[in-house]
């Protein structure tokens, strides 16, 4: 088949024109290519309208990166694959001669949310691998029709690989755009990203164009009908062809002229136009190939225009030779989007309909898997269209965990098409609840259930509903999640099985509450339990008993509580289901770490990292980060508890939110910084506590409130900071947390500090009373013991019992409790010893604190004691310095965290942040830094 030919000259095809009027973006893609062969990476976004030539502009950045002897791997998002997870991105990387990804990965599409995380994962090892061996440049077009799976790895994969020599240069439209593209676009702009906005093109340039394209100089008469093209290269493409279509241009002394003038024709007159140069094979060739979509099937094409496929060659080779089609690697495509859009919009929208259905059922026939073809099914089926129905449900089911957002879709559509059958409606309503809450529409969701339940329905479906209903409640409200669960169990004849979880998630949102719900959960366990038992629900039963351990804990018998925690985490094994509201295992490693077992709590929590990325679990893998944040909090270890606490928050990027995951997360980050006085942090932690004291769960709420009471008095406003805990000092002596969730005993002593400082004498005693009740109920749990005797040495004044509370804390691992205890007797050697305490768990402010202090006192220090620097080699910690070596010895990060039982982002947080340490941006730099400093150190 060949390219047309005229008496003007060749007209290039479309993407292949000489590029005109992009000198300053060309001068700016050239700069990131040259940085890039020095090592260092860049991101690149392309902006602009349909046909102004983003394309065209990819196309000149990958020939500037081949010409520098870069390797370059391409590709592209397709309106007609946005269901196939990866699709674009994976496309890309298995294609060309270096391939970057063997076949396997390419195949094994995700088919659950931790499916998704795990190939992100795998994805950034591949690319560090292909990285350190030579730069890379990523080229993607069409970004605003990428499937979400590309999309979410082009929001967090140039940022995680920015110290590799790897340029992302990417191209979208502007205009409307999907949340998950906007969103994507959103995070490239972030600094570090380079923007390239093409605006149309000048006068010059539209005049150097319009000659390229006639071979020729255009004269006058050319020159005005180009410029009415708005500086758009599509469109001056398309006019430029359509006069020379038209045998409208004579050249004479290389001068091109118009032989006669007419009115330009707008965009989509003009396709039409030249559509209707061809025969009339060709033009209805043209008009159903376009409803399939970009890429021409030949055998689709001639199963609906009932032709052979040899009869349709001739055809084809006209459309090829108009230009509206052209070959791409063996493949027959549309030469632009725009032109594509521009035939189909010309159908009937009744013929167009009936197209696309029949070409839906033949590619249904061919075997084609249903989320492939799910949006035209969506978009093409009619009321009542059972069949339609069904393999809607059934392409929701397949993309809910990988595509959840295109899952939406067709749920929503499945239930609109089943209005004629309410009971069917019902359960489709019911089923997809989970996926509702999960992409964020909690709203519709509720909205869809309730509408459901105005009508009656049998019982097991409407008991499906609430129980759906209580899982989403949960989300926004514990007290709706109680309020549907309690309906659900309310309706006669359940059978055990449905029963059992309803009453699981009525005591588990109960026990997250307050004081009253828990008693009420409490009393309410013996019957789930059994029902529990009856059904043979271990799910359920774990759950349950894991509310029991909450229980018992609140009630102060620590050691019922672990002795439940452990069963649960028996159950929890032995459970056949992934629904078990809690992780019992994560819960035991928090109560191990509030008992001062920090050292037993982190083994716990290493080992759950450890199961969770054998068995490739991402959302327990992101509970175990919460609880080890936690747990590097209370050891005093803050600066791999602010890794963990934004590796969780970056999982939660990835996956979905956590809710609970993510409010521990911004807690420990937010009590990190009250230690180390970071401002930013400090702000964006009393955002947090401002959000989450508005929410109803009286536990939750208090939690809130005492992060922001530390602030408030941190700032000297202890006034404030006793009003923000009344309704903490209310909740002593009832089951329920008072302060964090879960509980810390040294908070207590932190609040009888403060309530002195206010003057409220009567709130310390309160509290200090309630530490010693505590203590007496579990006279052999030592942290107990030394918060008790130091609340009591603060009220009283009792240096003696404060030195015994000292003495009792320098056997339990929790350095900064035994730093404030040391602050508290104000002695010069204890203030010395605080000092360094401090300074070793890099809790700059508190060691600020100290230094003033000494001052204060006159007193010269007996040895030297210096804070760690901000900045340079001897600030990294121990776990960064024990990273950056591995990565400068050639490891990826997949490499660093299975060598040391870490999660792919606590890799890359803890990277980060040395890199931001150390000033440098690339692992090259790194890699010379590490080589010189241990040069150095030989020296």
């Amino acid at each position: 088949m060949k390219a047309r030919e005229t008496e003007a000259g060749a007209a290039s095809e479309f993407g292949q024109y000489r590029l005109r009027g992009r000198q300053p973006e060309v001068t700016a893609l050239r700069a990131r290519l040259a940085a890039l062969s020095r090592g260092r990476g860049a991101t690149v976004l392309i902006q602009g309208s349909p046909g102004i030539g983003k394309t065209r502009m990819l196309a000149e950045a990958r020939h500037m990166a081949e010409e520098a002897g870069l390797r370059v791997i391409h590709g592209g998002g397709d309106p007609d694959a946005q269901t196939i997870p990866f699709g674009a991105l994976l496309g890309a990387l298995h294609t060309g001669g270096e391939r970057i990804l063997p076949a396997q990965a390419v195949q094994a599409a995700p088919a659950t949310s931790s499916g998704r995380y795990w190939l992100l994962q795998e994805l950034q090892e591949y690319l560090e691998r292909a990285a350190l061996a030579a730069p890379l440049v990523i080229a993607i077009d069409d970004l605003q029709w990428c499937d979400e799976g590309t999309l979410l790895a082009l929001r967090t994969l140039p940022q995680r690989l920015s110290p590799h020599p790897i340029a992302w240069i990417l191209a979208a439209r502007t205009g409307p755009l999907t949340p998950d593209a906007r969103a994507t676009i959103s995070a490239l702009n972030l600094p570090g990203g380079h923007l390239l906005t093409l605006a149309p093109l000048a006068g010059k340039a539209v005049a150097a164009m319009t000659g390229d394209l006639l071979a020729a100089t255009p004269d006058r008469g050319i020159l005005e009908l180009a410029q009415q093209a708005e500086g758009r290269p599509l469109l001056i493409n398309e006019l430029i062809n359509g006069v020379l279509d038209e045998g409208a241009v004579t050249v004479a002394d290389g001068v091109a002229r118009l032989t006669h003038r007419r009115l330009p024709l707008r965009f989509h007159a003009s396709v039409q136009h030249r559509l209707e140069q061809v025969s009339p094979a060709a033009r209805k060739a043209a008009q159903i190939a376009s409803v399939l979509g970009r890429t021409v099937s030949l055998d689709q094409l001639a199963e609906l225009t009932g032709e052979s496929a040899v009869a349709l060659l001739e055809p084809l080779d006209e459309l090829l030779m108009a230009d509206l089609l052209t070959e791409s690697d063996g493949t027959l495509v549309f030469s632009h989007d725009l032109i594509r859009e521009a035939i189909q919009a010309a159908l009937p929208a009744t013929l167009r309909k009936a197209l696309r259905r029949q070409a839906v059922d033949l590619r249904l026939a061919q075997g084609i898997p249903v989320v492939r073809i799910a949006a035209d099914l969506a978009e093409t089926a009619e009321p009542g269209d059972g069949a339609a129905v069904g393999l809607l449900r059934q392409a929701a089911r397949d993309l809910a965990m990988v595509t959840p957002s295109a899952a939406v879709e067709m749920s929503r559509r499945a239930i609109e098409l089943s209005a004629l059958d309410p009971m069917r409606q019902a359960g489709l309503i019911a089923e997809s609840l989970p996926l509702f809450t999960r992409t964020g529409r909690v709203g519709e969701a509720l909205a869809l259930a309730e509408t459901a339940l105005r009508r009656p329905l049998p019982v097991d479906v409407e008991a499906g509903i609430r129980l759906g209903l209580a899982l989403v409640a949960g989300q926004q409200s514990f007290t709706e999640a109680v309020r549907h669960s309690r309906a659900g169990i309310a309706l006669p004849g359940l059978p055990p099985r449905t029963r059992a979880p309803l009453m699981s998630l009525l005591a588990f949102n109960l026990a997250l509450i307050d004081a009253e719900e828990i008693a009420e959960a409490e009393g309410l366990l013996p019957e789930a339990l059994a029902t529990a038992d009856q059904a043979a629900d271990l799910a359920s039963r774990a759950t349950l008993l894991g509310v029991s351990s909450i229980v018992a804990e609140h009630r102060l018998d620590v050691h019922r509580a672990l002795d439940l925690a452990g069963q649960a985490v028996a159950a929890s094994r032995d459970a056949r289901r992934t629904d078990v509201l809690w992780l019992p295992g994560v819960w035991k490693s928090l109560l191990l770490s509030m008992l001062g077992r920090v050292e037993e709590a982190l083994t716990q929590a290493d080992d759950g990292v450890r199961r969770a990325r054998h068995h490739g679990q991402a959302d327990q893998l992101r509970l175990w980060c919460m609880a080890r944040c936690r747990i590097y909090l209370d050891a005093g270890r803050l600066g791999d508890a602010r890794a963990e606490a934004e590796a969780v928050l970056a999982m939660s990027d990835e996956l979905g939110p956590g809710n609970f995951d993510d409010i521990t997360a911004r807690y420990v980050l937010g009590r990190v910084a009250l230690h180390t006085g970071d401002p930013e942090e400090l702000a964006r932690g009393e955002e947090l506590a401002a959000s989450i004291m508005r929410v109803e769960a009286g536990q939750i709420r208090r939690a809130g409130a005492w992060l922001a009471a530390q602030a408030a008095a941190e700032g000297g406003d202890h006034a404030r900071a006793m009003e923000l805990t009344t309704e903490a000092a209310g909740s002593y002596h009832r089951p329920a947390s008072a302060l964090s969730c879960p509980a810390d005993p040294a908070d207590e002593v932190a609040l009888v500090r403060l309530a002195l400082r206010a003057g409220d004498r009567s709130r310390a005693v309160l509290v200090t009373e309630f530490a010693e009740t505590r203590h007496r109920l579990n006279a052999d749990i030592p942290i107990f013991a030394a918060t008790a005797l130091h609340a009591r040495a603060l009220v009283d004044g009792d240096d003696a019992l404060l030195d015994r509370a000292v003495e009792l804390y320098g056997d339990i691992p929790r350095p900064l409790v035994l730093a404030a205890a040391l602050e508290d007797t104000g002695t010069v050697g204890h203030l010395d010893t605080a000092l360094r305490l401090y300074e070793q768990a890099e809790a700059e402010h508190d060691a600020t604190r100290v230094r003033d202090r000494l001052k204060g006192l006159g007193e010269r220090r007996s040895r030297a004691v210096s804070g760690r620097p901000t900045a340079g080699w001897d600030s990294l910690t121990a776990s960064e310095l024990q990273i950056i070596r591995l990565v400068a010895g050639g490891a990826t990060n997949k490499q660093v965290a299975d060598r040391l039982y870490l999660s792919p982002h606590t890799v890359s947080t803890h990277l980060w942040h040395a890199f931001t340490k150390l000033g440098i941006s690339s692992r090259v730099e790194l890699t010379r830094l590490v080589l010189e400093h241990e040069a150095a150190c030989h020296n």
